[in-house]
């Protein structure tokens, strides 16, 4: 927890302190569709989880065409894997505090951004058969998820007016198997989303 509430406090402050040194500012709401999955070394057969994202963001604008962009969201990722014995899917779901930067391009409507993030889990569930347990957030061989996660993200889209429709891609590069168990197992696991949002931006021009 004090992690994510330093992360918030980050953001927060620097959107007071930019929003006084770019011309133009915009700000918006978003909220869209996950495809959420594993990648890395004997991960097994995943398959996508369908979640959700929602949250806030501010543009800066830099030059004519140039921005950057700064959010804060509920990003659900997760994955489904196949369980023999119960014979239907196991479902692994966790929900992300995540801090998205991108260098934004636009012109004629056409709109891309590219840039870092950073993510941390604050809830997760595996579900199976009617049941449920909460997951656990750590670097111990007692925990079942590292709560950090970080990566590079990708954006392709068109604004309409105050609506911008995009289609992302988010790559994880943390590994998100427990360091203990990563370090004495030699596995690794990575996010990946491929996400489906609407925005609505004011401000600006």
């Amino acid at each position: 927890m004090k992690n994510q509430s330093v992360a918030i406090l980050f953001v927060m402050l620097f959107l007071g302190m930019a929003s006084t040194g770019f011309s133009q500012v915009r700000f918006g709401v978003k909220a869209g569709l996950n495809l959420a999955n594993i990648s890395g070394d004997d991960v097994g057969d995943t398959k996508m989880l369908p979640t959700f994202l929602v949250g806030g963001q501010a543009e800066f604008g830099l030059a004519e065409n140039l921005g950057l962009g700064v959010g804060l969201q509920l990003s659900g990722k997760g994955f489904k894997v196949s369980d023999d014995f119960l014979e239907e899917d196991l479902k692994y779901s966790v929900m992300y505090i995540q801090v998205p930067v991108l260098l934004q391009y636009r012109n004629s409507g056409f709109f891309a951004g590219v840039g870092p993030y950073v993510g941390f889990a604050i809830s997760g569930k595996a579900k199976a058969g009617g049941e449920s347990i909460s997951l656990e957030f750590g670097n111990t061989e007692d925990d079942d998820l590292a709560p950090l996660d970080f990566g590079a993200g990708l954006e392709l889209g068109y604004e309409f007016s105050n609506i911008r429709a995009t289609a992302s891609y988010n790559l994880g590069l943390a590994n998100i198997v427990p360091k203990d168990i990563a370090d004495a197992e030699d596995v690794s696991a990575k996010n990946t989303v491929i996400g489906i949002a609407v925005a609505y931006l004011f401000g600006g021009e």
